[in-house]
């Protein structure tokens, strides 16, 4: 986390921040070996929340059912413990779910409100920054406080993303000659849209 008391320089909040952006469970095989009882293959499961490619925290439990069970559990409980973190982490990109080191380093120019952003926004105190890996850098014009327009480039040189991350809108045009082919005609659209997300 970059902070600089002199200069007051601290990392922003990720955009849609999440404690973790990984959750694994998985089942743990051991050979259980026993002069007494004999050996056998036994197993257990076992929960790993994740951030930035890191196991934050983790839980071993009786097998991958239980584990599915407690997850919300295991979840809120570890946030309780500090182990959930929201904003930009070390040379991390703040892209969630992205554990590549951040190359482009953009300065925050206004703080938006979350749920009224036209009406409450106010420009940074001080330095406040994001960072981003090359791969994630353009940030799109859609959003308030995560967009092109809200940032200055301090660092390193943003690109375009990849063409197998860009996802187009579709668009879909109908035609109907009385208002009583419009249900017919909305059927038939999202008919053609299930194929298509398929």
């Amino acid at each position: 986390m970059a902070v600089n008391i002199n200069n007051q320089i601290r990392r922003a909040l990720k955009p849609d921040a999440q404690a973790f952006d990984e959750v694994r469970i998985t089942t743990v095989p051991r050979y259980k070996m026993s002069g007494l009882s004999g050996d056998e293959w036994r197993i257990s499961g076992k929960i790993e929340l994740l951030r930035k490619g890191r196991v934050v925290a983790e839980k071993g439990m009786r097998n991958v059912e239980t584990c599915a069970q407690a997850l919300p559990y295991f979840i809120l409980e570890s946030m309780d413990n500090g182990f959930g973190f929201y904003a930009g982490e070390e040379d991390f990109c703040d892209q969630e779910g992205c554990s590549e080191k951040a190359t482009v380093t953009y300065r925050v120019k206004e703080e938006f409100c979350r749920d009224h952003p036209h009406e409450h926004h106010k420009p940074t105190t001080g330095t406040v920054v994001r960072k981003f890996c090359s791969k994630h850098s353009q940030r799109g014009d859609c959003g308030f406080d995560d967009s092109d327009k809200n940032y200055e480039l301090l660092e390193g040189k943003p690109s375009i993303p990849d063409e197998a991350d860009m996802s187009p809108s579709l668009r879909m045009d109908v035609s109907v000659v009385s208002i009583d082919e419009l249900p017919a005609a909305i059927r038939q659209v999202g008919q053609l849209m299930n194929k298509e997300i398929q």
